[in-house]
């Protein structure tokens, strides 16, 4: 074996690594020096990419684009973890060089770190098929002794793959960012409409209600959008008028505002709303608010296209596209009794039930980026720490509370980066597990029985009529019977 102290020999090597600023050559022709000198069964040569992966770079002096490795996977990855070298004289036997890249004839393996100022960029793999090989200490000085020589163009190879390194993570960042902006919807309500909310998202079940809104907006049936408040019924209702190219306006009637009789007059007047969107779009904005008086008067436009004005009692022939919204399932309402089971069908034709927030937790970061920054000259940029506080969130109050937060933390916070501590702290769902007590025995009737059973199946359900009832095997309607012979609800809540 050659001494490391040849100079000259390594002064070329040297010099050909800093006038060749690339990895290929610097690995292939360093393992092929080595092998040179040590005249072994391989010299491997493997780089240690940013993410603490290794890549076989180069194997006796050949260039290769390699296999990769996990990080810590063989004795590369063990090395670069460690920062030290390792060597095995029974690398099968040994658990920590058994997951390597070698041939089954090889018996002994060294592995030298490449290493400038604490880093590893790299690791020299000397490999014998020899049984009687033993690698050790003197061997060990002997690479250290030509990496030593060479330390100038390691470190420029360290700055070189460093640079590529950040020149890579940024290349995939702009990627994600143009997959992310040509995949992104944002519906915007257009200019006439009485605000400029924005609805936004990139998660299946968002993009297929959008989609589904687009594909049947130039249809002039009724459609029916369901959701949680604060999901954008009301958004994507007027953006659906927009998408049908119908030339009249879109009008908006707020049922829960106004009493029957207000209401009444107001969507059925000669100047009501229904008036003003004749040839264009009504959104009646929580119809399963409305009494059993209006859902028959909407019932009618639907079938017959007309009404009878309450203040001059005029027939009045429409063409007007009902969108209808509500928090509510309709169906529930329609087997409580509550609801005109005709009109349900008749706006039923398309109905599109809106994702909660919580449903949607890969848009949570895309909206409060867009509701942070929304007409603000000067952008702030939300942490990891703070998306992750945000996803964390069940947000009862959806879009509408998102935007709030934004806005609020927007204006408190200072400096262009927000992190966890600048929100508010949120409220968490809390579940108490209540260990069972035997209850003592109490005599009960039948009837006192049955309501203690349907009020205990209310409670566990949390209040919900339909899924009690079908847990009691029963209707809807006759749970509300029992409920208002119990006296439990109003006879209008039937």
């Amino acid at each position: 074996m050659k001494t490391a102290s040849n100079h000259n020999e390594l002064a070329t090597l040297s010099t050909v690594l800093l006038s060749n600023l690339d990895e290929v050559v610097f690995f292939s022709k360093l393992t092929g020096f080595i092998q040179d000198v040590m005249k072994e069964h391989k010299v491997l040569g493997f780089e240690v990419l940013a993410d603490g992966c290794t890549r076989l770079a180069a194997e006796n002096g050949k260039s290769l684009n390699g296999k990769l490795l996990n990080k810590g996977q063989g004795l590369a990855g063990y090395v670069a973890r460690m920062k030290r070298a390792y060597y095995s004289n029974s690398v099968k036997r040994d658990p920590i060089a058994s997951t390597g890249l070698r041939d089954e004839v090889v018996e002994a393996e060294l592995c030298m770190p490449i290493m400038i100022d604490g880093h590893v960029i790299g690791t020299i793999n000397v490999q014998s098929t020899q049984k009687e090989r033993n690698f050790g200490e003197a061997d060990m000085a002997f690479i250290n002794e030509i990496l030593n020589e060479l330390q100038s163009p390691i470190r420029n190879m360290h700055l070189y793959l460093m640079a590529k390194h950040l020149n890579q993570e940024l290349q995939s960042r702009i990627e994600a960012k143009e997959k992310e902006l040509s995949q992104r919807v944002e519906i915007q309500v257009t200019k006439g409409f009485e605000d400029n909310s924005q609805m936004i998202g990139l998660s299946k079940n968002f993009l297929e209600i959008v989609q589904t809104a687009k594909k049947i907006a130039g249809q002039d049936f009724p459609v029916l959008l369901e959701g949680n408040h604060g999901v954008g019924k009301k958004i994507l209702a007027k953006k659906i008028h927009a998408w049908s190219g119908r030339k009249g306006s879109v009008v908006v009637a707020s049922c829960s505002a106004l009493n029957e009789t207000q209401l009444d007059r107001e969507l059925f007047g000669s100047k009501g709303l229904l008036v003003q969107a004749n040839g264009g779009t009504l959104i009646i904005d929580d119809i399963s608010s409305t009494t059993a008086l209006i859902q028959t008067k909407l019932l009618r436009v639907l079938v017959a296209g007309e009404m009878n004005a309450v203040d001059t009692d005029e027939k009045i022939s429409l063409n007007v596209r009902l969108i209808a919204t509500s928090k509510c399932a309709l169906k529930e309402l329609v087997e409580a009794g509550t609801f005109k089971e005709d009109l349900y069908y008749r706006l039923n034709t398309v109905a599109l039930v809106i994702p909660a927030l919580r449903d949607r937790q890969e848009d949570i970061k895309v909206m409060g980026e867009f509701f942070l920054n929304s007409g603000k000259a000067e952008k702030k940029v939300l942490t990891a720490a703070a998306i992750e506080k945000l996803t964390s969130y069940f947000w009862p109050g959806n879009a509408h509370e998102l935007k709030n937060i934004m806005e609020r933390t927007y204006i408190l916070t200072d400096g262009q980066y927000i992190e966890a501590s600048h929100l508010p702290e949120f409220a968490q769902e809390v579940k108490i597990e209540v260990a069972p007590v035997q209850a003592p025995y109490v005599e009960f009737t039948l009837f006192d029985l049955e309501k203690k059973h349907i009020i205990d199946t209310l409670d566990h359900l949390s209040g919900n009529k339909t899924r009690a009832a079908k847990a009691l095997g029963i209707t809807v309607k006759t749970l509300y019977n029992k409920l208002h012979s119990y006296g439990l609800i109003e006879a209008r809540e039937q």
